[in-house]
């Protein structure tokens, strides 16, 4: 029987990730694909987590106070974009970095951060996955590794690359682009400690 995105993400957040509290499903907000993520929370595996990443900061504490009680309830961790302030006044769980800011403010702004607070970042290339470890990241989503709708003339990084870059850091790694039931299986094996995504994950 074929495996759902969730089932592999566990699998490989069971070997790569769960004894350090990660979670396995990242899930990513979209001003156009979701822009009001209510509805998925309560379908997410416990200990999954969301990342509010709209770009106007006042939209994005409005949206992040909004499902926080929600998120509470089913026991998922929430992250905000690039404001670690923010995700600290706002009790979040976490901050999520694009790769200009992780360079820009990462190292620094983890020391004023609570313990269990996690820091991750966008990583688009192997330079980028280097940087991220200088900032200091917990963990870093590398993609596209497949063909995503948003960018569809874009082959990915595919399956041997990003296996090649994981074994690279001690950085936590998620597979992000083009995640379905069919392409999760493909990176069953890798040092993946789960899965970050819109479409596929929901």
């Amino acid at each position: 029987m074929a495996q759902t995105v969730a089932e592999v993400a566990r699998r490989l957040n069971r070997r790569n990730g769960q004894r350090d509290n990660f979670p396995a499903l990242l899930l990513m907000t979209d001003t156009k694909r979701l822009p009001d993520p209510r509805h998925y929370i309560p379908l997410l595996p416990t200990g999954s987590a969301l990342v509010v990443r709209h770009t106007n900061t006042t939209e994005k504490e409005k949206l992040a106070l909004k499902i926080k009680p929600l998120c509470r309830k089913h026991k998922v961790k929430l992250l905000l974009s690039n404001d670690v302030k923010a995700a600290i006044k706002l009790g979040l769980d976490g901050v999520h970095f694009s790769e200009k800011e992780a360079r820009r403010q990462g190292k620094k702004s983890k020391t004023a951060a609570q313990k269990n607070f996690i820091f991750t970042s966008a990583c688009h290339s192997l330079w980028a996955l280097k940087k991220a470890e200088r900032a200091n990241m917990d963990a870093v989503l590398i993609s596209p590794i497949f063909a995503t709708r948003s960018h569809p003339d874009s082959k990915g990084l595919g399956v041997l690359r990003f296996q090649c870059w994981t074994t690279q850091t001690h950085l936590k790694c998620y597979a992000l682009g083009g995640i379905t039931p069919k392409t999760a299986q493909r990176l069953s094996n890798s040092k993946a400690c789960g899965f970050a995504g819109i479409s596929g994950l929901i």
